[in-house]
């Protein structure tokens, strides 16, 4: 089997940044490929790849499409687990060596696929490896486990926020100067009424970037203010162990206030582009009950101005539009009980319960179902009632909640905090408050105020 065009594969899965654990697969394989008489023709290095997992291995394809195209008829690997641990992607090795009689050599000795013997080899050698793959995976998530329940900082990406440190010998986080107190400013902000845009935009225009450099819109910083690493919660798969011993950013009533806040049913996201106008989208049209839409003319001369897009029948200038909400939304604002606009502690916490009692209750009955105690019939019927309950018990904490907004809006200086407010915030007051509708005019008939209908909501 001399004089063969050789390809040399190296992989290895985890490296320290110096190569040199490849590197020395490649200076044996090659001294294996000239003992054989192979001549070496490329190679192909996988560095700090697995091949347990599911992630892509460049050059692992561009071997696979060198033996289909013919530019390379023998491959030689340190050892077969270099090459694979799936026994699935083994068999369609085995099939591309068969289809193109392809000769496998490792340091440790020739592998012939081409005999059963030599498919046996590969094949054994090939389920061994996957067994002490997934023999580590178990001990690294048994580590895991362990290390979350000590309340330890867990292995991963470190949170925006926080630093790594070693402390007694195992990890740990501690608040990291430069990000912390942005974290700590988007939980303060969102509760005082804020929006994830506008504080994603302010962090942008500040120069902060997430660590690998991306920046952090407003659905990336929603995601972050929902990780209970903030509050020092331990969790490991999505169950939470209890506190950690890391400094928290915020404290676990803020915490938890936010979620209430990012989790409310009918919670409005913005998408695309920010808001320009106060009532594009939130006003209708009193003909057809079309959202109003901005007609903003070419010409600075025109003004601009909402129009209908359903019924395209009803047009009417922005500005006095504009004025009427805006100066009915302040008296209403100002005849607001402040009492109606701050949220009572024991009322959160007691809804917050009681809607953490009901999922427990769902828990359980999914655990009764999993061992066999009640049937599929018993389990959907109390599903449906439980789930009937939680949505009443999730409106209960967020009517604990009110709009944040109104609570710094409301009572005396209702006018000075209205026009101080940014525009999403404005608007989402009006969605809080009221319904707009816009009526029609008589033909030939001026604006009046009494064609912008309000309704207040309860």
């Amino acid at each position: 089997m001399t004089g063969r065009r050789a390809g040399i594969y190296a992989r290895i899965s985890k490296d320290d940044g110096s190569a040199l654990g490849v590197g020395r697969q490649i200076e044996d394989c090659t001294a294996e490929a000239e003992r054989r008489g192979w001549t070496v023709v490329d190679q192909y290095v996988d560095n700090n790849v697995s091949a347990s997992k599911s992630k892509p291995r460049p050059e692992y394809t561009r071997l696979l499409d060198d033996v289909e195209q013919g530019r390379i008829d023998a491959v030689v690997v340190w050892d077969v687990d270099r090459l694979t641990r799936k026994p699935a992607e083994l068999e369609t090795f085995i099939d591309l060596a068969d289809r193109h009689g392809l000769a496998l050599a490792s340091v440790g000795g020739e592998i012939d696929l081409s005999n059963p013997q030599g498919r046996l080899t590969a094949r054994i050698k090939g389920s061994v490896a996957r067994h002490e793959a997934e023999q580590m995976g178990r001990r690294i998530a048994r580590k895991a486990e362990q290390t979350a329940r000590e309340g330890h900082a867990t292995a991963g990406p470190t949170p925006f926020g926080y630093k790594r440190v070693r402390v007694d010998g195992h990890s740990a986080f501690v608040p990291d100067e430069s990000e912390a107190p942005w974290i700590r400013s988007a939980y303060e902000r969102l509760l005082a009424g804020d929006t994830l845009r506008q504080i994603s935009l302010d962090m942008a225009a500040a120069g902060v970037v997430g660590r690998r450099g991306n920046k952090i819109v407003g659905s990336v910083l929603g995601n972050m203010l929902r990780r209970p690493v903030y509050a020092s919660i331990r969790v490991y798969r999505g169950e939470r162990l209890g506190p950690a011993e890391w400094e928290p950013l915020v404290d676990m009533d803020t915490f938890d206030r936010v979620q209430a806040i990012l989790d409310a049913p009918g919670r409005f996201h913005t998408r695309g582009t920010a808001p320009r106008y106060l009532l594009s989208g939130i006003a209708v049209c009193g003909r057809c009950g079309a959202k109003l839409r901005p007609k903003v003319h070419v010409s600075q001369k025109r003004a601009p101005a909402y129009m209908c897009p359903g019924c395209t029948r009803l047009t009417r200038l922005m500005e006095p539009v504009d004025t009427v909400v805006s100066a009915v939304i302040v008296a209403r604002l100002e005849s607001l009980n402040l009492d109606l606009a701050e949220t009572d502690p024991g009322d959160y916490q007691a809804a917050v319960a009681a809607r953490d009692a009901l999922t427990a209750r769902m828990d359980t009955a999914a655990d009764e179902y999993a061992e066999g105690r009640i049937n599929a019939r018993q389990l959907a019927r109390i599903t449906e009632k439980l789930e009937a309950d939680l949505a009443g018990a999730e409106r209960r904490v967020l009517d604990a909640l009110p709009n944040p907004a109104l609570a710094n809006a409301a009572g005396e200086g209702a006018a000075a905090a209205w026009e101080a407010s940014p525009l999403e915030q404005k608007r989402s007051i009006i969605r809080a408050l009221c319904e707009v509708t816009v009526l029609p005019s008589g033909p030939g008939q001026r604006f009046k105020p009494e064609d912008v209908q309000i309704d207040w909501k309860a």
